[in-house]
């Protein structure tokens, strides 16, 4: 056997396999033996089929067979002992010659395989760059605002019977109405609302100026904006879908049964134990520090996704990579037999994209030899897993577990080890370039941010409209 490689282009290749008549003829006479000795046929005995019936029967397919096995084993090795960077797997050459393989062939076979090749370049864009850093500040006013939505989700539940407020919920007994008088074994419910969903603003500053017991008259399908009709009978209504038919009025009348409100905590040590964890804070000044860290470390998050962002926007810009896009999209084709025509000239300008940039992150990978450890996996899914559960506390056992199924699942230990290695990349590229803080405001950061999402949205529709040019 041998392989011919004939270059095509400078990042595509013919790969010519020419199997001899001494390689697969050995195999073949002994695949045929095998199946005669165990060959069940009328009119024969066990292992006395004589060869010329097996050979006409089951030749053809054996040969088949056995001439396919060559192909993966020989091409297969060609590729790691040639250490050939290929995208994709190698696809049968539209030149192939088509055989019958007859069991009488004698002759060589060859067969001829495209490959794409994954493109040589040096990697650009990182020495002597400046980048900057969105840094949002972090004022009073927004250390202020998070205090107040801490103590409302640990606060506790009063029933005020007066001065109600717009988020205050309303729990209402409503008896159904015929002309301007309650109907007389007319229909009766009760549900809960929040003031502030009230459709009626009117009826909003009549509602906080009154007292459990007050009573109020509503159409029921409008009493809260953009409200199907489905949505009333089944929460207001508290119908069973197959009472949607019922006939029922619209116009109610109301008694405000009961006021829920949640009361803020204090600002205690019990309120910091529930909030931080127990004994993590312990007065008001630590319970701002720690929120302004924690504030901070969220918003710097965003801002390294937006720098990590610009780092790809350069390396794609100045790492001008050619691929082999006709042979691309036929692989793309030939392995996925739900991908159509229309769809590949929508997705391939991203795939070609998400390709050049792991083509690029091999590069940073081998510059900086950067690499992952086990344990790195592990101590991010812990990571995760102590994030899932907040501040409940897990014992090592739970916590232990749960990584050991998480690393038994192989797409999981792939996102993991992904995410690790990105920010590797991320840490690699930071340190090699300078970064320039950039002090904003949280209006000016999330107009960035919108800013971002939106050339990312017109990026997509773009690719999108030129492929349909």
């Amino acid at each position: 056997m041998s392989v011919v490689r004939k270059d095509k282009s400078t990042n595509e290749a013919e790969l010519a396999l020419t199997i001899n008549q001494a390689d697969y003829e050995p195999k073949i006479k002994e695949e045929l033996k095998k199946y005669q000795q165990k060959a069940h046929m009328r009119g024969f005995r066990k292992g006395k089929v004589p060869m010329s019936v097996i050979k006409k029967m089951y030749g053809k397919a054996m040969l088949a067979d056995v001439i396919n096995n060559l192909i993966q084993e020989k091409l297969g090795g060609y590729l790691e002992s040639e250490k050939l960077d290929i995208l994709g797997q190698p696809l049968p050459s539209k030149d192939q010659k088509i055989y019958d393989f007859s069991i009488d062939h004698s002759d060589d076979f060859t067969f001829l395989f495209d490959v794409g090749l994954s493109p040589e370049f040096d990697l650009t864009g990182l020495d002597n760059a400046t980048f900057h850093l969105p840094k949002v500040i972090v004022d009073d006013k927004m250390i202020d605002q998070e205090v107040e939505a801490m103590r409302k989700r640990h606060g506790k539940e009063v029933h005020p019977e007066a001065d109600f407020n717009k988020e205050d919920r309303l729990v209402i007994e409503a008896k159904e109405l015929e002309g301007e008088a309650v109907k007389k074994k007319g229909f009766e419910t009760s549900f809960q609302v929040l003031l502030s969903d009230l459709a009626d603003e009117t009826l909003q500053e009549e509602i906080k100026k009154m007292k459990i017991g007050s009573t109020f008259r509503f159409d029921i399908f409008d009493l809260e904006a953009n409200r199907t009709e489905e949505y009333v009978k089944k929460y207001f209504l508290n119908l069973d879908k197959e009472e949607y038919d019922k006939e029922i009025g619209r116009r109610f009348e109301g008694t405000l049964a009961d006021v829920i409100r949640i009361a803020p905590a204090d600002l205690e040590q019990e309120f910091f134990d529930q909030a931080f964890g127990e004994d993590k804070v312990s007065s008001e000044q630590e319970m701002r520090d720690n929120l302004k860290a924690k504030i901070e470390a969220f918003y710097l998050r965003q801002s390294e996704a937006l720098l990590f962002r610009d780092f790809q926007e350069r390396l794609l810009e100045q790492n001008a990579i050619d691929l082999p896009d006709a042979f691309l999209q036929r692989w793309l084709i030939a392995s996925n037999d739900k991908l159509n025509e229309p769809q590949l000239k929508r997705e391939y300008p991203e795939f070609a994209k998400n390709l050049i940039w792991s083509l690029i992150e091999r590069k940073i990978k081998d510059k900086f030899e950067l690499k992952v450890e086990i344990e790195e996996v592990k101590e991010s899914m812990r990571k995760q897993i102590r994030q899932y559960f907040g501040n409940y506390p897990v014992t090592p056992e739970i916590l232990e577990s749960s990584v050991d199924r998480m690393m038994s699942n192989q797409e999981q230990f792939n996102k993991v080890y992904e995410e690790c290695m990105s920010d590797h990349i991320f840490e690699a590229i930071k340190n090699h370039v300078t970064i320039e803080e950039d002090p904003v405001s949280l209006d000016e950061f999330e107009k960035r941010i919108k800013e971002a999402e939106k050339a990312n949205q017109h990026q997509h529709q773009h690719d999108h409209d030129h492929e349909e040019e």
